[in-house]
């Protein structure tokens, strides 16, 4: 069994959130995710190859029907956990509420004890201690 996340890379912002992540770094230092493509994780789960293949599968075949948007990010935002994030805006965030969703129940019919993200984010750092996430609010609004 090997762990897996689905995630979605915005192509466009990879190197804008790069250059966010490394500014972060030169204030506070070396952090979590320091180094992780910019993405919105969709779920996280362990799987064999059977299982992993089943869930390529059944979520190949829902996103191949999904309605594309473009997602808006409006501010920078924190969970209590220490992880600094981009939040998308209010219509954003429905879009990929459901997206999420979607894609978490098809994999939960596969493996019930996935973990779906409920909450569309992309971060910028993990694990951050306050100090750390203070610095972060500061820099970057």
């Amino acid at each position: 069994m090997k762990k897996y996340s689905i995630v979605v890379h915005p192509a466009e912002l990879l190197d804008e959130i790069k250059k966010i992540k490394q500014g972060l770094k030169s204030l506070i230092g070396w952090y979590s995710s320091v180094n992780a493509l910019a993405h919105f994780t969709i779920c996280e789960f362990w799987a064999d190859e059977i299982q992993l293949y089943k869930v390529k599968k059944e979520v190949s075949k829902l996103v191949a029907t999904w309605t594309i948007r473009f997602i808006i990010l409006d501010s920078f935002d924190a969970f209590k956990g220490g992880a600094f994030y981009i939040r998308p805006d209010e219509d954003s965030s429905l879009y990929l509420q459901e997206l999420l969703k979607a894609v978490g129940t098809k994999v939960k019919e596969i493996i019930p004890e996935a973990y779906t993200c409920t909450t569309p984010h992309l971060s910028i750092g993990r694990r951050l201690n306050e100090e750390q996430l203070e610095v972060a609010k500061r820099t970057f609004t």
